[in-house]
């Protein structure tokens, strides 16, 4: 009995505690944290940790849960409904008609931004409450330009991220099984022998924030298991980071045995 409570309490304080990574070659001068949990044993390890707790504007990085509420409320019937670009919506870039998987492979505000509006913010803030998604406030709504995930009444931290990341995966966020499919699906960056990877970028500046605020989240799943990451980035512009996020994550996940970067010999 003894041994069996000792063993146990080895294994939890194995997943518990933040492993403290030295990926301080990834972060010269940069303001940024980074988050992995390891789906199998619950183990996390953390460049940051203290950043890893604050919340930040979840900017692009929203149309993950975005995508399965537009498929999960019927605003978006299928991958493939195309919608027509209306010039009221003054995109400042991809101006022209897209699908819902077009839309999340090129980032395209102004489809998720309408459909959100199709759906109804009642409809979108349950869903938002029931994931558990970073602080849940929708209170911005989604009326104005700016939608709630832009402007910044929703917040979310690194560590919230990779959380409802691995709730999405294993299908705990009370969605049905065609929206989960269908939402891993549209998630796809890149599928390689090693495994596949999930993820999505994502960049704003809220207004009132000094900083604007950069990610780059998703996880590797591989059939051995699934691995849940995000990369925050801050600084007062964009164009610093913007071209930094997938590499500097891509890199990362490299370094610690997660997903090769393309062309590394496995």
């Amino acid at each position: 009995m003894f041994t069996r409570a000792i063993f146990a309490l080895l294994c939890l304080l194995a997943a518990g505690p933040a492993a403290a990574q030295d990926l301080s070659k990834h972060f010269h001068g940069i303001e940024g944290t980074f988050v992995l949990l390891d789906g199998q044993t619950g183990a996390f390890s953390r460049w940051n940790a203290a950043r890893a707790d604050r919340r930040f504007a979840p900017c692009s990085t929203f149309k993950v849960p975005n995508t399965a509420i537009l498929l999960e409320t019927g605003a978006a019937p299928d991958p493939d409904i195309a919608v027509t670009y209306d010039p009221a919506w003054k995109a400042l870039r991809e101006a022209r008609d897209h699908t819902l998987r077009s839309a999340y492979a090129v980032s395209a505000l102004w489809y998720y931004h309408a459909l959100a509006r199709q759906a109804g913010l009642p409809a979108v803030a349950r869903l938002v409450t029931r994931f558990g998604y970073g602080n849940a406030d929708t209170s911005g709504g989604v009326a104005g330009d700016r939608p709630f995930w832009i402007d910044g009444t929703l917040r979310i931290s690194a560590n919230e991220q990779v959380a409802f990341l691995k709730r999405l995966h294993e299908n705990r966020l009370g969605l049905s099984d065609r929206t989960v499919r269908l939402t891993k699906e549209i998630m796809v960056a890149e599928q390689r022998p090693e495994g596949t990877l999930r993820a999505k970028t994502g960049a704003c500046h809220p207004a009132g924030d000094a900083e604007a605020t950069l990610w780059y989240v998703g996880y590797v799943e591989k059939p051995s298991g699934a691995w849940y990451f995000a990369l925050e980035l801050g600084d007062k512009a964009y164009d610093p980071l913007m071209a930094q996020r997938v590499p500097k994550a891509r890199a990362i996940l490299a370094e610690l045995g997660i997903f090769p970067l393309p062309g590394d010999a496995k």
